[in-house]
């Protein structure tokens, strides 16, 4: 039967119809896979943050951004198995820090005592806008902005006096150097639900899958020193300490960082800034080679003397 005139201008419509109704065709004429909009489970993590304190969270980003000199990656955080973040300074903050030693030569000594004790309680926050103000015209400025530099590496572990320039992600097959594109992290805390967690307030975060155990049960009462194991160089051990008094007898330490084998091993504890006098912790030791030169420091009300070489070892702690 001859088409009808109705039917004639009705096949361009049904053609074009169809190709709005019919699925999407992949290259093999198959319809086309549509992306999963699946998201990944969180990953379960421990971050440290600047005060020391550390917290489990679960991070919810799926990936992070990281600005390389090579270009931008994504870096999945299932593959994330640590991050070092960069040294940060919260605006707010570097504004308040640059306040106070701009009062270190206020007319008012009163004024000026006060600048001094407010930043060195800001501690490693204040370190490097201190380091600077060292070199400012003003003597006044300059005198007392060196006296709280030697005052916080007196008081506080080297490794938190180290200016971290890059953010460092590690996974299991490689290590990434870069800035995060981001200022904050997107986690789920136990207590208070989803926040935004700052990078300015982080050191460092690790996924859950590298903590190691907890090695409190099975840790020993630690010796009076690490004597007993010269020569046995990457010999690790947790021990159980308390951290001593100042001033108590049979407390010698010589060394910063790296101790001699004999140094007291609570005593050496509270100079690395692991314990507290009066508290106990678990702290996990290490025989390394001995340095050519042991270096003395005061640090945590502890102080330490210098020493020659020492060719039985050393130990150092392991910092987790």
């Amino acid at each position: 039967m001859p088409l009808t005139r109705f039917a004639v201008r009705a096949v361009p419509f049904a053609l074009f119809a169809a190709l709005f109704v019919a699925p999407p065709l992949g290259l093999s004429g198959t319809p086309a896979v549509q992306p999963s909009t699946t998201r990944q489970a969180p990953v379960e993590v421990e971050a440290k943050c600047i005060d020391d304190s550390t917290m489990k969270l679960k991070l919810l980003d799926d990936k992070l951004e990281l600005q390389t000199r090579y270009g931008r990656l994504e870096v999945p955080t299932a593959e994330i198995r640590r991050i070092e973040f960069a040294t940060r300074l919260p605006s707010e903050l570097g504004e308040r820090i640059g306040l106070l030693i701009a009062n270190l030569n206020h007319p008012d000594f009163e004024v000026r005592e006060r600048a001094t004790a407010d930043l060195r309680e800001f501690r490693d926050r204040a370190y490097f806008p201190l380091l600077k103000a060292i070199k400012h015209s003003d003597s006044e400025i300059s005198r007392r902005a060196e006296e709280s530099v030697r005052y916080l590496q007196q008081k506080l572990p080297a490794a938190q006096l180290e200016f971290r320039e890059n953010d460092v992600i590690y996974t299991d097959d490689s290590k990434l150097t870069g800035k995060l594109s981001a200022q904050s992290l997107r986690v789920q805390t136990l207590m208070f639900g989803e926040q935004q967690l700052r990078l300015a307030d982080v050191r460092s975060l690790r996924s859950a899958a590298t903590l190691a155990p907890d090695e409190s049960a099975n840790a020993l009462p630690a010796p009076a020193n690490m004597m007993a194991f010269q020569n046995q160089f990457g010999k690790e051990a947790a021990f159980q300490v308390t951290g001593p008094q100042p001033g108590g007898q049979g407390m010698g330490v010589w060394g910063t960082d790296v101790y001699t084998l004999d140094s007291n091993l609570s005593a050496a504890a509270v100079h690395a800034g692991l314990v507290q006098p009066g508290h106990a912790g678990v702290v996990r030791v290490r025989v390394v080679a001995s340095p050519p030169q042991y270096v003395g420091s005061l640090r945590n009300g502890v102080g330490s003397a210098p020493y020659g070489n020492y060719p039985s070892g050393a130990y150092e702690f392991v910092r987790k």
